[in-house]
Formats: structure tokens, sequence, C-alpha cells
């Protein structure tokens, strides 16, 4: 048994301890990829609107109970390039305020850029100011006015400004999509490169836009999957990333699939599934997905590693209408993590990257 682990470990990668409460991954074959045309983008893309949606739900990190929840998540850029989230606990309560704070969080060089962790950088220009923000909750709709100095960036900063401030927003409760302002005129396209903004954006934008090889623009579908990755100190966090697979009637299937396949960039992501994971069956029930994973390398009372459970929960609650995860292994259902939790019972998405302390 004590071959087993170890071979384990050393097929996982990233078998940490990691500051959330659960954590994720992918699979393919080439790494982050040039912007596609904007009106390729929007076929490929627009379909995965009612795909996209993240939940607001938490779960309790049991390391503190009377630890106050994050209240706010930002996207900021790690030292791998990729868009990853941070959340913080501000103490703002007020939406509005909530949705300015989050957006000066991404402003490099601005009033809060000594909050975010070593290795990570905020992606809008420096000078950039959040002039106005305004919160339409029956549209589920963050209307935000930005000044001039948005628009100081280089254009294959783009698509990674856009990502960055809808993925924000939208973390808040009641923003499902967001309209940009540039000094008092509202932008039909972005200045510098133009990419369309005739429609409010979304998650269905995708976040770390990736392709395999074999993948043809024109004839594919979008799913959300959750990375571990390593800051250089060796802290484990959590990377969303938008990868464009075949076209498939079954996006839950599809999405397991993937993560069980690994992720493409193997230099900054780790894989979270063993080589002998399979899937056994999938079902739904209302918002309640039911995941049953075979693997000959997990015997019935092991601890299961939490990056596979936390990838799997965070990767399909990302898609419309999926509350809680259930997950069996070999058939079973009362199993813990090696983060000592248990996954007996359906669980909910978690806060995503609580800010580290100390």
């Amino acid at each position: 048994m004590m071959q087993v682990q170890m071979i384990r470990r050393g097929a996982l990668v990233f078998c940490v301890t990691v500051p959330l409460l659960i954590t994720a991954c992918g699979g393919g074959e080439s790494a982050l990829i040039d912007t596609p045309p904007a009106e390729l983008e929007a076929q490929m893309l627009a379909a995965a609107d009612g795909q996209s949606k993240a939940t607001a739900a938490t779960m309790n990190t049991g390391s503190d109970e009377h630890a106050q929840k994050p209240n706010m998540t930002v996207y900021v850029k790690d030292r791998n390039g990729y868009l990853a989230p941070i959340s913080y606990h501000w103490d703002q309560a007020e939406p509005k305020a909530l949705a300015t704070a989050a957006l000066e969080m991404l402003v490099k060089g601005g009033v809060h850029q000594q909050k975010l962790p070593a290795g990570f950088t905020a992606p809008l220009p420096e000078g950039t100011r959040v002039l106005n923000v305004k919160l339409e909750p029956k549209q589920k709709l963050a209307i935000v006015e930005f000044s001039k100095s948005f628009a100081d960036y280089e254009p294959k900063q783009e698509r990674e400004l856009l990502e960055s401030i809808t993925w924000t927003l939208t973390s808040l409760p009641d923003v499902e999509r967001v309209q940009l302002w540039l000094d008092s005129k509202k932008l039909n396209e972005m200045p510098v490169d133009g990419t369309p903004l005739d429609i409010p954006l979304s998650r269905s934008y995708g976040i770390n836009v990736e392709k395999g090889d074999s993948v043809n623009y024109l004839h594919s579908m979008p799913v959300t999957l959750y990375f571990s990755a390593m800051t250089q100190e060796g802290k484990g966090y959590y990377v969303p990333v938008t990868r464009l697979i075949e076209p498939s009637q079954d996006p839950v299937t599809a999405t397991i699939q993937q993560i069980i396949a690994g992720p493409l960039d193997k230099q900054a992501l780790a894989m979270v599934a063993t080589q002998e994971t399979k899937i056994n069956s999938i079902e739904r029930k209302e918002d309640v997905i039911t995941v049953d994973l075979a693997d000959s390398m997990f015997e019935k009372g092991e601890r299961v590693p939490s990056e596979l459970l936390h990838a799997v929960v965070l990767s399909l609650t990302e898609q419309a209408g999926v509350g809680k995860v259930q997950i069996r292994i070999n058939g079973v259902a009362d199993i813990r993590g090696t983060d000592e939790k248990d996954y007996s019972q359906p669980v909910s998405r978690p806060v995503v990257n609580p800010m580290w302390k100390g």
C-alpha cells in the first residue's frame, strides 16, 4: 500500500495543502493560444452563455468557523501569464462599493496594489480610474465607466483586460453581464484592437482561452475547467481555463473527460487525475450532478486527493443550473479528501483562492 501511495503522489504532481476549499484541472495538447477572430469567437462562445454561469455559493473552509468569509473575488495575472481568482473579505458590504473596490484592485500601480499576493499583477493600465459603477440587479447588469488611461494598452492585452473585468464583476451577486464606458461614452468596441462590445460581456466570453492542435475554431465548443498551480513560494491556487473542444451533446461528460485528460500547459498547471481514472456514470437530478469515477489505485476507506475532488466541483459548477456535485469513487459515496473534509454529501461551489495570511 505504501508503494501505491507513493506512485499516486508522483502521478498527481501537486499533492499539497492549498489555501482553498476546492481545486481543479483540464487536458489536451497545446497551451494558451492567440485570440481568434472576433466573429469566430462570437460563434464559438455564444453557445456557452447558458453553460458558463458561476454560482455565488460558498463552502465552509473548516479552518476557522468564526473567520469572515470572502465577499469579493478579483482576477489578476499570475507569474505564468494566466488570470487567476483571488478572494478577499472586504469591509464594504454595499454592492456598488464592492464592485468599485474590485475594479480598483485590477489597476496596475493602483491604490490597492499592496493587497495582491506576491507573484500576481494587476492587468489594467496604470493610471486607470474607475469613474462610475452602476448596478442593475433586475437586468443582472454592471455598467462601468473608466477614465481615458484605460485605453493605454497593447493590442495583445485587450482580451486579457476584458476577461479580467468580466470575471471579476460576475463574481458578485446579481451580476451576470458587463457593459463598458470610456470617459462618458459607451463603448461599442474596444479602443485599441476593436473587439466588438455591441452586447454586454458575460462569462461566455471565456477566460484563459486555449485549444488543442486538432480542434477547429469553426467546429468546437467551450468548457471551463479548473487547474491547480503553485506560486514560487510553493503555495497552491487554482486557475480557470476555457478550453475549445470537439462539440458534444453532453457538456458534463465532456468536462469530466477533459479533467481526466489533464492540462495542456503541463509546465504551469498540474494533473489532478491518474491515468487509471475512468467515468463509471454521471447522473443529474434537478441542480445536483452525481459523478461516479473508477480508479483502481484507490481502495475503500483511503483518502481521495482533494485536487481531484475540487477539480470536478469547480469545473461542473461553472455550468448553468448546476448547484451541487456529489462525487463517488468506485461506486462508494462515503469518501474523505486528503484535505480531511467529508465528501459523502453533495458539495456546493466554494470560494476560490482566499487571500493568504502572513
